[in-house]
């Protein structure tokens, strides 16, 4: 979280006086209970409490990353973030939603879940997100087009008359839909392009998943 002026020292202090026991307490320490401290003067206090304040600032992926859930590092916890766009969802996903995401294997898939099983985990994280810390993403850091695909999940194969596919893609995202790269259980629709392979279309034919064109995802746009 790169706290400003909390160092290895002071966290040490804070546990030894028992004012913190997880990372939560550090967003209920007063300026009181920083002062009990050995070193800490009227600035060296108003210094911590202001960095740990604009730590609440701190994008939704870093706090993920800072979490240090196993297997997930920084550039995991970006991909999780973008993805599922807040914690909550990341906490509910099951197994087969979560290996869906790009470059989320078998291992960090079984982590998140065994992180978010455990009480005192789930316990932190509705701790820090009452002290107002970004555990989902900013408003501002996606611009959609609309809603119309919203909370939809689409896989793209094949080729494509009108668009490429990742032009295709970044539609299904600017309207609020979400891209997945494998057919399951859990996909609402397989857009189907020219020239694709048949594994797709009969995995997506006995799941019952919508098979749709490239003209009838134009269509459900204009709906």
């Amino acid at each position: 979280m790169d706290i400003d002026s909390l160092g290895y020292r002071t966290i040490e202090a804070l546990f030894d006086k028992e004012l913190v026991k997880n990372p939560a307490d550090l967003y209920q320490l007063t300026t009181e209970d920083i002062l009990t401290l050995e070193g800490f003067k009227e600035l060296s206090t108003k210094n911590l409490l202001t960095g740990i304040d604009n730590s609440r600032q701190v994008p939704f992926e870093r706090v993920l990353f800072a979490l240090g859930i196993r297997f997930v590092g920084k550039t995991v916890a970006e991909k999780l973030a973008n993805y599922f766009k807040n914690i909550d969802a990341i906490r509910t996903a099951s197994y087969d939603e979560l290996i869906e995401v790009p470059e989320i294997g078998e291992r960090i898939a079984e982590s998140l879940i065994e992180f978010f099983k455990d009480e005192e985990n789930f316990i932190l994280v509705q701790k820090l997100k009452d002290a107002g810390l970004k555990l989902s993403l900013d408003e501002t850091q996606e611009t959609l087009v609309s809603e119309r695909l919203l909370n939809k999940s689409f896989v793209v194969s094949g080729v494509f008359e009108t668009f490429s596919r990742d032009q295709l893609k970044e539609t299904i995202k600017k309207n609020g839909g979400r891209v997945l790269t494998s057919v399951s259980s859990k996909l609402d629709y397989l857009v189907a392009g020219n020239n694709m392979g048949p594994s797709k279309l009969n995995k997506a034919d006995k799941l019952g998943i919508p098979i749709i064109s490239e003209q009838d995802f134009i269509n459900m746009l204009k709906e």
